[in-house]
This record gives C-alpha cells, structure tokens and sequence, in this order.
C-alpha cells in the first residue's frame, strides 16, 4: 500500500482520545461515534467520499484505486441499463404511434409544423393535446407564463383549435369566473393566480401582449412570435413550429421591448438556410466520395510500362 499523509494522532471533536477513524469526506479526524456525528452535525458533512475530489500522486492509496475500480463498475452497469431499456432509445421517427400520426398529420392540414420529442421526455409525457377523429378538431395544451408576475405557469389542458385567443386569455386572467377544467383545477391555486395577475387585469386585453415562443431557429429561448388576439388559435399557430404544445408568454406592453420579435418569414428563410446547408453538405460528401473511388482506380489500373511514356530516365 502507498505510504499515507501525515494523519494527526488525537481526535479533532474531543482532543483527548486517539483518533481511530478519518471521514472519506473531510478527512476529520475521530475516536468514537458520538464525535463522528458532532463532526457531521458541525461541518455538515455527509461522510461520503467525493468521487470527483482531485488527490495528489503522493497521497493516492490503494484505497482510493479500489474505490475508482468500483466507480468504474457502477458507471458501466449503468451504461449497460441505459442501452437495454427500450424507452432510452429515440425510435419515435421510425415508429410513431397512430394517434399521434393522426394528430400531426391535422396539424399539417393547418399549416402546423408539430414535432415530437423521444416519449421518455417529461415535455412528452405531460402532453395532453388530444385529436377529436370524428370531428377532426384539435384540443391543444397549453402553457401561459407571466413574466410580471414573478413568471408565474398556468396550464390549459384542452384549448379547442378554433376558439378565439382572446377569449383564452380572458378565462386566463378571470380564472375564478371560469368555469373550464373545473373538476381538474385546484380552487386554491386558482386563487393564488388570480392575486397575481391583478396588474394584468388593470391593463385589460388592450394592455397587454400575447407572445408565441419561437421553436426550432437559433437562440429559440429569447425569440418570440406576436399573437392577434382578434384570431383564432388556429389561425395564430399557422406556419409556425410547434414542439409537443406551445408556450404562451403574455406580457404587458411597456415590457414589449425586451423580447426580440420575429416574424414567421425569417422562421422559414432559416429553415431553407440549414435545409440548404445540409444539402450542400451532403452533396459535398458525395463528390469527395466518388473523387476517393476515382483515385483509387487509377492505383488499382494496371501500368503498360512497354507504352507508358511517363518514365523518367533512371526508370527507363
């Protein structure tokens, strides 16, 4: 075993006895239990080793190699449960269920690009948009977000494709006079969000700004779409793309200024630029493929060196 450091003899807690134990952790030094835990309750240590914790050549035991072949272990069965749990496997491309074909088959009649994320995702499960086959009607969730009103979430479990967003809005902001998802809802919570949302009651329909969260084109996550609220829902997710079920920021108008605003056209001008970028690549690809295959018929050809006049004169 490799020689350890210098350890002092006396317990750290107590000062009195020998110590006789070092934590993996903090490497504290101790006689008994009861200083153990004192040692634990003041410096609120664990007592588990840091795994990561970088440890001097000079200091390395073979403790400390046992423990990594042990890490080592762990992470490789863990590796090996990842790769045999078929819900890990991103497969959905290739096999996506009916109903979900259905459901973003309508979308596309709509004008709607719906994209699916792999089904172990939390955003997936949660999803309860739902696709009325007899009538052909979309029920989108949703999820609204204040950001003056310390980001606050609300979720609409089924919104009917066609009804108008600021009727949305409205039952959003009067979740007390609503009288959608009732038996779902939690009174309480309704509550909390209509104490909240006063500002935006004071500002009205008029004062506010219905913001769509831009999916799918470079820095998503601070790029929006302005929403009509004069339209339907339908009509306001056309020619745009949807992951799973959109998010709905409403703003008031004096913070309009600090989301970036784009427009449908510029989502498509850089779909068509990554599109074509991918194509160029590919074409790229091909033509370094078959430049490869040239060159390595020309090695393979047979050389006539009776009528080969590309000898120079030692080789003659």
């Amino acid at each position: 075993m490799a020689a350890p450091s210098e350890k002092l003899k006396n317990c750290e807690v107590c000062n009195a006895v020998e110590a006789k134990y070092t934590c993996p952790k903090c490497e504290v030094r101790t006689c008994c239990i009861s200083c153990v835990k004192i040692h634990k309750k003041e410096l609120e240590c664990d007592g588990i080793r840091d795994k990561t914790k970088f440890i001097p050549k000079n200091q390395f035991t073979d403790l400390d190699l046992l423990s990594d072949y042990r890490l080592l272990e762990e992470v490789g069965r863990s590796v090996d449960q990842m790769q045999r749990d078929d819900s890990k496997k991103f497969t959905r491309l290739n096999n996506l269920p009916v109903h979900l074909h259905k459901m973003r088959h309508a979308a596309f009649r709509n004008g709607i690009k719906l994209v699916y994320l792999p089904q172990n995702f939390t955003r997936h499960k949660e999803n309860t948009t739902y696709l009325n086959w007899k009538t052909n009607e979309l029920f989108w969730r949703i999820e609204w977000i204040f950001p003056q009103a310390e980001n606050i979430k609300w979720i609409t479990k089924r919104a009917l494709q066609s009804e108008r967003l600021s009727s949305l809005v409205e039952n959003i902001l009067e979740p007390l006079k609503s009288t959608n998802e009732t038996e779902d809802d939690d009174v309480q919570s309704k509550e909390i969000l209509h104490n909240k949302l006063q500002f935006y009651r004071a500002a009205g329909l008029t004062g506010i700004k219905v913001l769509l969260k831009a999916e799918q084109i470079k820095k998503s996550n601070y790029k929006f779409h302005i929403l009509d609220l004069t339209l339907s829902l339908q009509e306001n997710l056309a020619r745009k793309s949807i992951i799973e079920f959109p998010t709905i920021y409403i703003v008031l108008k004096d913070h309009l200024d600090v989301h970036e605003i784009i427009d449908s056209d510029e989502e498509e001008e850089e779909e068509e630029k990554v599109n074509d970028s991918q194509s160029n690549f590919a074409q790229r690809r091909k033509r370094g493929l078959r430049k490869n295959d040239s060159n390595n018929d020309k090695k393979k050809a047979p050389v006539n060196f009776f009528f080969h006049d590309d000898l120079s004169d030692s080789e003659e």
